[in-house]
């Protein structure tokens, strides 16, 4: 795949970059103004794959807010998925998807010797408030809710 790419943190931890929205050939109409950035290698290789894989339709990145109260300090947000497909199989037909892409570690629970006010704890109890209401969110609404990690990653077929 071919993307005119810009860095947006060069010397940042994870890899992360612009993608010009009109070098993808599967994004949605609505996001084809608006530039679509990748915190990391995985999502990088992930917008890859939504460009490349034949049961992509069409996809947007971060096109989507789902109201949620953080479970640690009972304050409400709107979660933005990673990314929302529309996707064809032909088992089961047209469906949608939301996709968060994290490293595995950020989706395991912290050291229990942790103290609980720590910001690892901190991240998963956010992290995980925020998927409860998207998984809740996709049930509701005939879609289904994924989380992609370097692990699951190189499965996607």
């Amino acid at each position: 795949m071919t993307h005119d790419i810009k860095r947006v943190r060069p010397s940042g931890r994870y890899k992360s970059g612009v993608i010009n929205p009109v070098s993808c050939r599967k994004i949605f109409e609505s996001q084809k103004g608006k530039p679509i950035i990748y915190r990391s290698s995985y999502e990088y290789d992930f917008i890859c794959w939504l460009e490349r894989s034949p049961k992509v339709l069409r996809w947007g990145s971060e096109c989507l807010g789902i109201p949620y109260e953080n479970l640690g300090d009972h304050t409400h947000h709107t979660y933005y998925p990673d990314y929302v497909i529309e996707m064809t199989d032909p088992e089961k037909g047209k469906y949608v998807l939301l996709v968060e892409v994290k490293p595995f570690k950020q989706t395991q629970r912290p050291d229990p010797l942790l103290p609980k006010d720590s910001y690892a704890w901190k991240e998963y109890i956010r992290n995980r408030s925020k998927w409860k209401a998207a998984q809740e969110f996709a049930q509701n609404n005939n879609a289904q809710f994924r989380i992609i990690t370097e692990r699951t990653i190189s499965r996607l077929n």
